[in-house]
């Protein structure tokens, strides 16, 4: 009898790894194709030359060397660098606080908490090429015109204005970007223990006092993770400025996420083509990728503690 029921849970092992190993069997796959061979690939493409006649490679340094010169050098590279940091600094800034706020103020449910936790999320949801038409037509078309009825004034509308152009762009983005992080934050903070919570209030510490010294130091962690994957994206992300504009004119708004984009896009699968971007997109790692881990040991070694 004891022998039966060992066999019977050894078999119930076997097949719950035989299920397990077909479940992660295909996302690992995708990882090593999708990711880790294209990332080695593009690294291999900064050191070779591609000649298309004799669709040879060769190996040379010259990539690396003119993309480092580009990236110094060209004004137009130069005020990428400088829009996308702009982008970036502004964007977390900005919706990282309002971020936590507005969470901490669902997550208390307080008056239409569900509906803002809906409202929030629903940009989110619609396709972005969708919404991009929304907001445009609204704050180009519609605003003008309510502006006029109201004011009896005639404006441009502020994606075709030069001064309101970026406020606009990174309005948008704020909007949309809102409702993924509200989302998170607001459930780590229902995680919290209400025993922890009530031992808070007992001890007088209400609203931002509970946040700062209760609510803050027990989701830190989940802040932390968006901190640092926002960083390492940050020269991969486009602002959903390709939506705005496509291909043509960005009125200096073009970030190295759009850059490499519209690059790609403009290769049109030329092998030749990608030996510069690729190498312009290793510099960048270079930059990345200590500052990333930089900015995770300070967060986690400064950061406040649940203790």
């Amino acid at each position: 009898m004891a022998n039966n029921t060992v066999k019977k849970r050894t078999r119930a092992a076997k097949g719950d790894m035989l299920f397990y190993v077909l479940m992660m069997a295909w996302p690992i796959l995708q990882f090593c194709v999708f990711y880790i061979a294209v990332k080695f690939n593009s690294i291999l493409y900064s050191f070779q030359r591609y000649d298309k006649l004799s669709r040879t490679f060769t190996w040379t340094l010259d990539y690396v060397k003119s993309a480092l010169k580009m990236m110094t050098t060209s004004p137009a590279l130069v005020e990428t660098m400088k829009m996308t940091l702009l982008f970036f600094l502004l964007f977390t800034g900005i919706n990282t606080p309002l971020g936590l706020l507005f969470s901490y103020y669902i997550s208390k449910k307080q008056f239409a908490s569900g509906f803002f936790r809906v409202f929030l999320f629903l940009p989110s949801i619609i396709c972005s090429v969708i919404m991009v038409l929304i907001y445009g037509n609204f704050v180009d078309v519609a605003l003008p015109e309510i502006v006029r009825v109201l004011t009896g004034k005639t404006v441009s509308g502020l994606m075709s204005t030069k001064s309101t152009r970026f406020f606009a762009v990174m309005f948008y983005n704020l909007l949309v970007g809102f409702g993924v992080n509200v989302l998170m934050y607001s459930n780590a903070m229902s995680a919290i223990s209400e025993e922890v919570v009530e031992a808070a209030h007992l001890d007088g510490a209400t609203g931002l006092k509970e946040f700062w010294f209760i609510t803050l130091p027990s989701i830190y962690p989940t802040l932390v993770t968006f901190l640092i994957t926002a960083l390492a994206g940050m020269f991969l992300n486009q602002y959903n400025l390709y939506s705005f504009f496509g291909s043509g004119e960005h009125f200096g708004l073009q970030t190295y996420g759009l850059y490499f984009y519209v690059q790609t896009l403009a290769a049109d699968g030329s092998r030749a083509e990608y030996s510069q971007i690729s190498a312009i997109g290793l510099w960048l790692t270079f930059i990345a990728l200590p500052l990333t881990y930089g900015v995770k040991f300070l967060l986690e070694k400064l950061g406040p503690s649940e203790d």
